[in-house]
């Protein structure tokens, strides 16, 4: 900050004091002091010169004093009078009299002046006559202004201020500051004060802007009327620099991808140290399409901040320029505008695409797992994923979005018209506004439903064979109206209670448990069943023939035997028991004997 003073005040007051002598000897009287008041006067100050007249102790009677004059000294036999005051009174022996006189100048300079006395004594009315000389140096001088106005921001209103210190000897009055400046606008640039007491301060307020950058005089002119009348004036003078500030802009983006639309941030950051009004930003890019490009802001206050989202969408790879443009308005209704440019770099776009494919097996009815895994780096869209096949009919799936690295696993449930399908699936997708394929092959095989027979045993049961077994589905298909029976051969018969077995539906790799009888005549080594079922629509006959030699040749040697090997070895411990029977009846009886032949 540059200052300029108008004036220097500086005020020097002398008073030369020379001893008085008394014409007289009957009273002994002298002017001992002379005051001056202010003590630095400037012009049109009352002021007031003061006399002692002191009469010594010494003296005989009282002196009585007709006439105190203020002259200008050595100004001749009739010099220049400034102030005249008669018939003061009597100054006792041993008394003192101050006698107050009063002059002004309206102009600067060192007046030379003498105190005349004039006076007698009370007893024998002699007359004396003192002078005493005096120096009064008068100076222009003036009340103090300091104005204190800091460097500001263009366009922004900031605050100042005038302290008037008045270090004159007497009160200012009819007191007016104005405040001026050079391109800068300023509110409160009058204030009228109506005194400022002496050595007293007053500070008057205002606002200024400057709405230009550069360096601005503010003038701060102050007009006042002294004691004595005179109005004068005072001015002081500032620098004050304005600098253009603006909000900050802080653009953010995210990992950008060629054809593909990212996301984008704006920050905007005041700190003007005022709010701005009538915020529009808005969002460019070189060799980038944005959306979402503009955005109004009614308001941001000072210290605070406000965010807008924008898309963009970079047409190819490398670097690309993105810029964020804010106009706005300062308190001062200012506009102005600020940019901001970040260069953005842009990734090729890789399109990746794979499908991992899988089926379950389970007749004509199928189905294929298939996985979309997307190992680009860019989120793909829309995706259908389809199956054809010359032997199979096989669904379809969409999918809506598979991020980058990440996977999506759909299922296509599939149904043969035969043994086996060869099936292509093919997922198409939408990635960066492009559309994209990628394809697999896989097979679906079945096999029809097979009634083989399982876990076979054959007992004799009480004159019959019994066969027992499972009727087991080895294929991939239901095996509908399953039926076991007995072949009547010339060896075999079938017999109840089982003569055939109808073990209905037997699902896809499952068994039913049956029982059948027969029987033989002669040695017959095995024992034919009969199997019989649907697979498809399509009836299956199927004879086996089941082991029965053993069983045969048991039922064959008569009833123990059967039991023996039916039963698994009964006759041993029916042997074992009737021994046993044996030995205590003879036990029983040769007890019996003995005590008869003790009787």
């Amino acid at each position: 900050m540059k200052r300029t003073h108008t004036l220097a005040l500086v005020v020097v007051l002398a008073v030369v004091s020379l001893p008085a002598v008394s014409a007289a000897t009957s009273v002994d009287v002298t002017i001992s002091s002379v005051d001056v008041t202010p003590a630095e006067p400037v012009p049109g100050d009352e002021i007031t010169v003061e006399p002692t007249i002191e009469n010594f102790g010494s003296s005989s009677a009282g002196y009585f004093v007709d006439r105190v004059r203020l002259i200008k000294a050595d100004d001749g036999p009739d010099p220049e009078e400034y102030a005249d005051i008669k018939n003061i009174g009597t100054v006792p022996a041993g008394s003192s009299k101050a006698v107050p006189l009063t002059v002004s100048f309206d102009e600067p300079g060192t007046y030379d002046l003498q105190v005349n006395v004039s006076g007698r004594d009370t007893e024998q009315d002699r007359r004396t006559r003192l002078s005493y000389p005096v120096s009064i140096t008068v100076e222009q001088r003036y009340p103090q202004l300091d104005i204190d106005a800091d460097d500001a921001v263009a366009g922004v209103r900031a605050d100042g201020s005038v302290t008037i210190a008045n270090s004159l000897s007497s009160p200012i009055e009819s007191v007016e500051l104005t405040v001026d400046g050079e391109n800068v606008s300023i509110t409160n640039r009058r204030e009228v004060l109506a005194t400022v007491g002496s050595n007293a301060s007053r500070t008057v307020e205002f606002d200024y802007r400057a709405d230009d950058a550069g360096s601005h005089p503010l003038t701060a002119t102050l007009t006042y009327t002294t004691a004595g009348g005179v109005t004068d004036t005072v001015t002081d003078t500032v620098t004050v620099r304005t600098e253009i500030e603006r909000p900050q802009l802080d653009i953010d983006t995210n990992t950008s991808i060629a054809g593909l639309e990212s996301d984008g941030t704006v920050t905007v950051a005041n700190g003007l140290g005022a709010a701005v009004t009538n915020a529009e930003l808005t969002v460019a890019g070189d060799g980038v399409a944005v959306r979402n490009d503009r955005s109004v802001f009614t308001r941001v206050a000072d210290g605070e901040s406000a965010t807008a989202a924008f898309d963009f969408r970079p047409s190819a790879a490398g670097d690309h320029e993105v810029t964020a443009t804010l106009s706005y308005s300062t308190p001062g209704g200012a506009t102005r505008t600020v940019t901001e440019t970040v260069t953005v770099r842009t990734d090729p776009l890789r399109d990746s695409v794979a499908l991992d494919l899988s089926t379950r097996q389970g007749g004509n009815s199928q189905a294929v797992t298939v996985s979309v895994l997307n190992g680009g780096n860019a989120p793909i869209s829309n995706v259908s994923v389809r199956a054809t096949s010359p032997n199979a009919t096989v669904g379809q799936a969409l999918v809506d979005r598979v991020g980058a690295g990440e996977s999506r696993t759909v299922r296509l449930n599939a149904t043969l018209s035969g043994d086996r399908a060869a099936v292509d699936v093919v997922a198409t997708y939408d990635v960066a506004r492009q559309r994209g394929e990628a394809s697999a092959s896989t097979s679906l095989t079945q096999t029809p439903g097979a009634i083989g027979l399982t876990g076979l045993e054959v007992v004799p049961d009480r004159g019959k064979l019994r066969i027992t077994g499972s009727a087991s589905n080895l294929g991939t298909t239901n095996a509908q109206s399953v039926l076991v029976s007995v072949v009547d051969t010339e060896d075999v018969t079938p017999t109840a209670p089982n003569r055939e077995y109808f073990v209905g539906t037997v699902p896809a790799s499952d068994f039913v448990s049956f029982d059948v009888y027969a029987t033989t005549a002669g040695n017959a080594s095995t024992v034919p069943l009969r199997v019989e079922y649907l697979v498809d629509g399509q009836r299956v006959t199927r004879t086996v023939e089941v082991d029965a030699a053993g069983a045969s040749r048991a039922l064959a040697a008569g009833p123990d035997v059967e039991r023996n090997s039916g039963g698994g070895g009964l006759l041993v411990p029916v042997a074992v028991g009737a021994v046993v029977v044996v030995v205590v009846l003879a036990l029983i009886v040769r007890a019996w004997r003995a005590s008869r032949g003790g009787d």
